[in-house]
């Protein structure tokens, strides 16, 4: 089971874990990982009472900063593990293969969270390409409705640098 809480920099750095660049396996297309946008301070709490058991947060410390709360101890007080993998910037597949690092050892339902769910949904999905779990036609398995940035997907599959979008 994983540490209450994780940061991007030990995830990289843990025993056993591939290194940046190397894929690592991850679980099969889960239907328990639900993606949502900026919190607030109540989320938590709500989340934690419909049974999930991870956050995975893709803020940066400036979106943190810009809640106005601790939104780790918040997670952690309410019971659940906290894991920031702040995507911004140039974050390629360093992103995605954290998440699936994260993803391999964890149980229970689980929240990934950005500013809008845009970076969610697309670092969990570049991590189940890169697993090959999915391919770009079958995203919808992932997120039904989801209007895919396929420049984001590339730069999170590592097939092109680029600016992330700021969603």
């Amino acid at each position: 089971m994983l540490r209450p809480v994780l940061a991007v920099t030990a995830l990289l750095a843990m025993p056993g874990a591939p290194a940046l660049g190397q894929q690592t396996p991850m679980p099969e297309i889960r239907g328990d990982v639900r993606f949502e946008a900026r919190p607030d301070a109540g989320d938590a709490r709500s989340w934690a009472r419909e049974g999930r058991t991870t956050v995975i947060n893709l803020l940066t410390e400036p979106e943190i900063e810009a809640l106005g709360f601790d939104y780790a101890e918040n997670v952690m007080q309410n019971g659940m593990v906290y894991a920031n993998v702040p995507v911004g910037g140039m974050t390629g597949t360093e992103a995605a293969d954290a998440v699936a690092r994260i993803m391999a050892d964890t149980d229970g339902p689980v929240v990934i969270n950005c500013g809008s769910s845009v970076r969610a949904s697309h670092v969990y999905a570049a991590a189940q390409i890169r697993a090959g779990h999915v391919t770009r036609d079958q995203l919808h398995t992932i997120d039904p409705g989801r209007e895919w940035n396929q420049a984001l997907l590339s730069r999170l599959l590592g097939e092109t640098p680029g600016p992330e979008s700021t969603q």
